[in-house]
């Protein structure tokens, strides 16, 4: 009687150890190419790259030393974002603006921040990442005493606005003293490609 049973059951059995066929794919239409992207805008040459860097950077100093920080926040897109060295994330113009106004009226109202080495390269015709070493003294403590002087890099992802550029997004990192000394120490970068 056993075997009867195994007998019908085994190819049951072999059915359900059997592996899944995939299930049946249907027909695709053919895909049609994608058209390359119009050529109607190309990229800034070299030294237009840099300028607009420098630009920046130098914009960025200058607010910051006047601790204007509304002139400040108007270098940032409306829905810019901002992430500074202690990884505190601010999102939109008004932000940025509101995070560094009470840094500035306390530890920063003395600070200095200068540019020691500015990078551009466009990755489309209105769209540059800006990189740059910057060394910030004059800071003080939140109880009124020096502190160390800082510094670190920059990262910008800006849009092209006409004739300047306006920061999409923003990365800072503090360097260590070491790895700073080796920023300014590099040689300058090779031209971006006209």
């Amino acid at each position: 009687m056993v075997r009867p049973f195994l007998a019908a059951a085994l190819p049951l059995l072999a059915l359900a150890c059997a592996p899944a066929s995939p299930p049946p794919v249907a027909p695709t239409a053919p895909v049609a190419a994608t058209p390359a992207p119009a050529a109607s805008a190309a990229l800034p040459d070299a030294r237009e790259q840099r300028a607009l860097g420098e630009q920046l950077a130098a914009a960025f100093c200058d607010t910051w030393n006047r601790h204007d920080m509304d002139a400040f926040a108007a270098l940032h897109a409306e829905d810019a974002d901002f992430v500074n060295i202690f990884g505190m994330w601010w999102h939109g113009r008004s932000d940025i603006r509101k995070s560094h106004v009470g840094i500035h009226e306390t530890v920063f109202r003395q600070s200095r921040l200068t540019s020691v080495r500015v990078e551009t390269r466009f990755v489309a015709p209105d769209v540059a990442v800006v990189r740059w070493a910057w060394e910030l003294t004059g800071a003080v403590t939140p109880d009124g005493k020096p502190a160390p002087d800082m510094q670190g890099i920059l990262v910008h992802v800006a849009r092209r606005e006409g004739d300047r550029l306006q920061i999409v997004t923003t990365q800072n990192t503090q360097a260590t003293a070491d790895a700073f000394r080796a920023v300014r120490s590099m040689d300058a970068p090779a031209s971006p490609a006209p």
